[in-house]
């Protein structure tokens, strides 16, 4: 199930620091108005950004865009050790009021950041880079946290080999519209959605609601809808042994033939090719039903306020 998560501003912060120490990283389908950089370490299963699905390795750092639904979901190690999750969310208000007062020298990552909005994996010779900077951004306070996290993002930026995702389904800029259509289609995106029915909930025409998924999101409202569609999909063929007919009705998909024709175009590969591949690996993470709460985890906020809203 879908959940919106409450981070960063939620708690009077314009950015967050938290690190996860777990036995396993549970599917958590989520989103929220932040940008999230996760760096994983230790850990083996698949990433879901928006509508990208992909296995990750020892080592993965990846941004996720605001309003772009995302989870990892990782194996438990054969050695029993834990799992390191750092997690730095902050919001693009923030970056611009610290460059326009007094900070212009984040005008250029800014700039970046804008064509990064549907999420982007970095290469493994920036997690290299950044290795250490997280390390000294965790055991860092103050003024000296804050220097780390601005070298971190300095070297996003210049990671030429990072793969940028993505048509346009995380979220532009703020307009309370846009805002309300996508809360709507993340809670119901398994249910029969129409048109006027998002727009009713925008308060808005159809015809206003496709020009503001168009300007704000490079995209509209049926993209995004199958994009969280195929992302739950791709979460039950791999957490479960359900027939694929099933996976596609428990989705949001009326039509399994539809259903298979959008997956093999998205994906590259059948449902049953893309479970093959994949159940194995990740089945023995999710014992439990999709939409059973997951186990707590070692939570350690840290980071705070920097700048008055």
């Amino acid at each position: 199930m879908l959940t919106r998560e409450l981070v960063g501003r939620t708690f009077g912060q314009d950015w967050h620091y938290i690190s996860l120490t777990t036995e396993r990283v549970p599917f958590l389908w989520h989103y929220h108005p932040e940008f999230e950089l996760t760096l994983t370490l230790g850990a083996q299963g698949l990433r879901y950004l928006g509508g990208d699905v992909a296995p990750f390795g020892e080592a993965d750092l990846a941004l996720v865009g605001p309003g772009q639904a995302h989870t990892w979901q990782a194996t438990p190690r054969a050695d029993g050790m834990p799992q390191q999750v750092q997690v730095v969310y902050f919001t693009e208000e923030w970056l611009r009021t610290l460059s326009g007062h007094g900070l212009p020298e984040l005008t250029g990552f800014r700039t970046w950041l804008d064509g990064a909005r549907d999420g982007v994996v970095f290469s493994p010779a920036c997690i290299a880079q950044v290795l250490p900077l997280f390390q000294r951004l965790h055991a860092s306070r103050g003024m000296l946290r804050l220097a780390c996290l601005f070298e971190i993002l300095d070297a996003l930026a210049r990671d030429s080999d990072a793969r940028r995702l993505g048509a346009g389904h995380g979220e532009s800029r703020e307009d309370p519209r846009l805002r309300a259509a996508l809360d709507y289609l993340h809670a119901h995106y398994r249910e029969p959605v129409a048109m006027e029915d998002v727009a009713r909930v925008a308060a808005t025409s159809p015809a206003t609601l496709k020009r503001l998924f168009r300007e704000g999101l490079f995209s509209n409202v049926t993209e995004v809808l199958q994009q969280l569609r195929l992302g739950h999909a791709c979460h039950l063929l791999v957490s479960s042994d359900l027939p694929i007919q099933l996976v596609a009705e428990r989705s949001g998909f009326a039509n399994p033939g539809h259903f298979y024709r959008l997956f093999a175009r998205q994906r590259g590969c059948t449902p049953a090719d893309f479970r093959r591949r994949h159940h194995l690996l990740v089945a023995q993470t999710a014992p439990q039903p999709f939409d059973e709460p997951a186990p707590s985890l070692d939570l350690q906020p840290c980071g705070g306020p920097l700048v008055q809203p």
